[in-house]
């Protein structure tokens, strides 16, 4: 150690040891630098290629530092050196270190790491010794081997340190310590090795071609090594900065990419993959490297190139797990500068199928019963009319019976509970090949398919009727909720589904009128029955335009005087080649077919201009059916009536019935409000029929109430009917409320009407309805009557 020292101090000068120590430092982090930027390298031979130059500039610098620190020995006479020798340990170092960084750009193995420590020990020792053979040209050299060993032990030890402790792609700090120990191994081999040679000068010993002097040598080794150093060292820095630069870019592009839901996968003019995004990954199972270089189009199962113009492509994948997955596939080409590439954007379809099948299950299925809805009912019949093959035999409708009282008794959760039990039994009655259907509420339809025969389906419509009406167990509960049916055979040549179904449903109303719970067909019978109906609406129509109808009057009486009061109004109508037409003939047709508005805005304007006639004392009543009292034009209408007739508001009575008001008391309410405060008198007819008639005297401002015909009529041969005419007399008296007896017919009806306290008598008795009011001639009343009255 002592001579190791000495030899440093004596025989060396500081300035050029100086110098050595800052090339080799120099040296040892260009070549980190360098081998770095080869580490981060995607491609295999960037990284060979960073590593060669790592190698070169590691070579060159430990060569420069041997030969830096060999300018500085002074043996105390004049040297020189010979400039093959030199040039060829330059060769060796480089040689070296290039195959040393060759080893260690694959990996950063144990063994890598020890094989890289022996060959940096082994291209340094003998580039040493055997560049200090180029002193041959000045003196004699012998060696100590000892000292020679010794040099090669400590500076393999300083180099195992250096590829184990410090050399590092993620903890910066330990490429310090790479330097260092470098630094030390290098200083190792030198300075001990030079203690291990003794010089003889001895000049001309051998002949040498090529004679470097001294100075020769610093110039060319000092400048040449450290230029050579400084260009790879700003080249890798630059480098560095540039892939820095583009690699923050291509991390931009690929967020880009990533952040797309369509798979991208980038193809060079060969067809293989050059880049693929995170999507594509994702759908075609594999990573990134595993695509790369794979050809393009059977990653995305297609088996040849698209035809040219073609952009939107449908396909199917296998992925990696085995599953197919249906795609759509968009290409486009890139410009002639990208050498032909082609972008494919691989669009995953099984969302959009799932949600499709989504769509198409709401939009042709009922969400509470699972069957088929209207629409797609109606798809398949026109389906069946397509093939014009006799596809199916006939449509049933069915209609619950009473399924408003369930709701209403048991809650809307077993109405609930009595669809699906109705969908569940229905579904089990489709014959093979046919079809059940909910059409909305409590209407469900059924296609009989073909194995129904002809003559069988009212027989078969009967049996889904007696099904359906079991009873629904719902918990502890059960349910009665029958059905009614009504059936139409399709003919082959049947195309127009609107009346097909026109034609069941007149069977169901049919069904439903004979006392529902029953099954028809829709027959001859039925057929001639509508189309009368229908001649009767077309004729309403032209009724109206052309005013074929009339008025009768038939008077309301006082019961004590038989003195005429008022009269009401009656609509007759004078059919062409059918002459007067009674309105039980026509009134219901023409409710069902909206007509009725029409008519009953004829029949107020005409009343109360006949009434404006008559003397003041006289009133008028028009009768007012359901619909027309839900007509928002109804108030106007009867305004301008009173308006252009000039009758006095107090004079017209609007009769209305019970029915009318149900549908909605409170609009029902207001409307008589807005009529009470006109002026208009108004009259509850059909007293006692309807379905809450006390609430309706209590709430609602009636100014008369008008006791049904019916109990007018059974009162004398029925206890109940006259007690209920009993207790209506009542209940008006109490509410000081006229009351007016209809259908009064005989004269013991009066009397007994008179006994009961009924002030206001109307019926064949006094008059039938007529064409004009007429004054009535006062009936004489017997003495007995009068004592009754």
């Amino acid at each position: 150690m002592y001579r190791v020292l000495s030899c440093l101090q004596d025989a060396h000068a500081l300035l050029y040891v100086a110098i050595a120590v800052f090339v080799c430092t120099l040296g040892s982090v260009c070549a980190l630098i360098v081998f770095h930027r080869g580490m981060e390298s995607e491609s295999e031979t960037t990284r060979r290629l960073w590593a060669c130059a790592s190698g070169v500039v590691a070579g060159l610098g430990v060569w420069g530092t041997h030969f830096v620190a060999m300018l500085g020995y002074q043996p105390g006479f004049e040297i020189a050196f010979d400039g093959l020798v030199t040039v060829v340990s330059a060769g060796i170092a480089v040689t070296g270190f290039v195959a040393t960084s060759q080893i260690l750009i694959s990996g950063f193995g144990p063994l890598r790491r020890g094989l890289c420590a022996i060959m940096a020990t082994s291209t340094l020792a003998i580039m040493h010794f055997y560049g200090q053979s180029s002193l041959k040209a000045s003196a004699l050299m012998e060696y100590d081997p000892s000292y020679v060993a010794a040099a090669v032990l400590v500076s393999a030890a300083f180099f195992v340190l250096t590829y184990t402790l410090g050399l590092s792609t993620k903890k910066k700090w330990r490429n310090i310590l790479g330097v260092v120990f470098t630094l030390l191994a290098v200083a190792s081999v030198h300075f001990v090795g030079m203690t291990a040679m003794t010089v003889y000068p001895l000049r001309g010993l051998e002949d040498v071609s090529w004679v470097l002097t001294t100075g020769d040598v610093a110039k060319s080794i000092v400048g040449g090594v450290v230029l050579i150093l400084s260009a790879a060292l700003l080249a890798a820095g630059f480098d560095k900065k540039i892939y820095s630069l583009r690699a923050r870019e291509n991390r931009r592009i690929s967020m880009l990419a990533d952040s797309a839901s369509e798979g991208i996968i980038i193809a060079n003019a060969k067809g293989e993959v050059v880049e693929v995004n995170q999507a594509a990954e994702k759908l075609l199972g594999a990573e990134r490297r595993v695509l790369l270089g794979q050809t393009a189009l059977p990653l995305i199962g297609l088996s040849s190139q698209p035809a040219e113009g073609a952009s939107f492509l449908g396909s199917t994948i296998t992925n990696s797990d085995g599953v197919s997955i249906p795609i759509e596939v968009r290409m486009s080409h890139l410009t002639a500068e990208d050498e032909g590439a082609i972008i494919f954007a691989v669009k995953d379809l099984r969302e959009r199928i799932r949600r499709e099948a989504e769509i198409r299950t709401l939009a042709f299925n009922d969400q509470l019963s699972g069957l088929a809805n209207r629409e797609a009912f109606q798809r398949k019949l026109a389906a069946s009319f397509a093939k014009n093959a006799g596809e199916h035999t006939a449509v049933i409708l069915f209609d619950l019976d009473e399924f408003k009282d369930v709701n209403d008794q048991f809650g809307h959760d077993a109405g609930d509970s009595v669809i699906v039990e109705t969908a569940r039994r229905l579904v089990a009655l489709t014959p093979e090949g046919g079809m059940a259907a909910r059409l909305g509420g409590d209407e469900f339809a059924l296609l009989t398919g073909p194995n129904v025969p002809v003559d069988r389906v009212s027989e078969f419509a009967a049996e889904c009727v007696r099904a359906l009406g079991l009873p629904v167990q719902l918990g502890e509960i059960a349910i009665r909720c029958g059905a009614s049916a009504g059936a139409f055979l399709i003919e082959k040549d049947a195309t127009d589904i609107s009346e097909l179904m026109k034609a069941a449903d007149r069977a169901l109303y049919a069904a439903k009128s004979d006392g529902r719970g029953n099954a028809r067909l829709y027959d001859k019978e039925l057929h001639e029955r509508y189309e009368a109906r229908r001649d009767v609406e077309v004729a309403l129509s032209r009724a109206v335009e052309n005013e074929e109808f009339v008025l009768h009057y038939q008077p309301k009486v006082c019961a004590m005087t038989r003195k005429v009061l008022s009269y009401e109004a009656l609509i007759r109508w004078e059919r062409p080649g059918h002459g007067l037409v009674m309105p039980n003939d026509f009134i219901d047709i023409a409710e069902q077919s909206m007509v009725v508005n029409d008519i009953g805005r004829w029949c107020i304007r005409e009343a109360c201009q006949e009434a404006a006639r008559w003397e003041d004392h006289l009133s008028v009543s028009v009768n007012l059916s359901a619909r027309q009292f839900l007509d928002p034009k109804l108030y106007g209408d009867v305004r301008e009536a009173l308006r252009q007739s000039g009758l006095a508001p107090n004079r017209l009575e609007l009769e209305i019935t019970e029915t009318a008001i149900i549908h909605n008391v409170q609009v029902a309410a207001n409307l008589l409000e807005k009529f009470k405060k006109l002026g208009v008198q108004i009259a509850l007819d059909d007293f006692g029929t309807g379905y809450s008639s006390m609430r309706f005297v209590q709430q609602l401002p009636f100014d008369r109430i008008k006791i049904d015909k019916s109990f007018v009529l059974a009162m004398e041969d029925d206890a109940k009917s006259f007690a209920i005419v009993d207790a209506i007399l009542r209940l008006g008296h109490s509410l000081s409320i006229p009351v007016v007896a209809e259908g009064v017919e005989t004269e013991a009806q009066a009397l007994r009407l008179l006994e009961a306290k009924c002030h206001e008598f109307q019926g064949f008795l006094f008059s039938r309805p007529l064409p004009m009011p007429a004054p009535l001639p006062i009936l004489p009343i017997k003495d007995k009557e009068r004592g009754a009255a």
